[in-house]
């Protein structure tokens, strides 16, 4: 279920990022996936999931041209409604994909896969797009979190499957060697932890994992 097709929920995943707590969670995330890729040369990238284009935008002003794709075009209005430059948008099927072979040599996939039908799909569709050498940088959710035990709750996230560390770690070990970061502890409360003496009472929310293809 696309739960991404609402213009509500497209329109409330873009300003949550406007929040004081938003903008805390999303410097978190990027000093995890800015730590993982500082050694990959800019050039051109698939994003799977773009959304509104949050993580596009990111992507350029690291020096990428980026691909992007998603199959909400309620996610997309907004992402194209940006102008982001160097950056091209499609409504596509991350599963079924219009590329040819080995045709990029870096994907990038930031909180998607908790969404899609057919995960496994997806892997098999990045393993015939993803170059050997090439990178594969994600971002998942984390299903042992204070997030993930309560994600039944919220409207969008009742509909996701997070995943573990070690689910994210077991599932790029077809590429090669996977390296992890987490961050963004939220105390049962959703009070961030990063960084305080309780930050370890709880599991990290978010995963970043990059792992070069064999």
């Amino acid at each position: 279920m696309n739960v991404y097709t609402k213009d509500t929920v497209a329109g409330e995943y873009d300003a949550y990022y406007t929040t004081p707590q938003g903008r805390e969670v999303d410097n978190i995330e990027k000093m995890i996936i800015s730590g993982l890729m500082k050694d990959i040369p800019a050039g051109e990238l698939l994003e799977l999931g773009c959304g509104t284009a949050h993580w596009t935008h990111y992507l350029c002003e690291q020096g990428f041209q980026v691909t992007a794709i998603d199959a909400s075009e309620e996610m997309l209005k907004i992402a194209r409604a940006k102008d982001i430059h160097k950056a091209t948008f499609q409504k596509e099927d991350a599963a079924k994909l219009p590329f040819p072979d080995q045709r990029f040599s870096l994907i990038v996939s930031i909180t998607m896969l908790e969404f899609v039908d057919d995960v496994e799909a997806v892997f098999d569709e990045i393993d015939r797009l993803l170059l050997p050498g090439g990178y594969l940088l994600l971002g998942c959710l984390n299903s042992e979190s204070e997030l993930g035990k309560y994600k039944d709750n919220d409207e969008v996230f009742r509909h996701a499957r997070f995943f573990s560390s070690q689910e994210v770690k077991e599932k790029l070990l077809r590429f090669g060697e996977p390296v992890l970061r987490s961050g963004v502890y939220f105390s049962p409360a959703f009070d961030l932890l990063d960084g305080s003496e309780k930050q370890d009472t709880v599991k990290p929310a978010f995963i970043g994992a990059l792992v070069q293809k064999r």
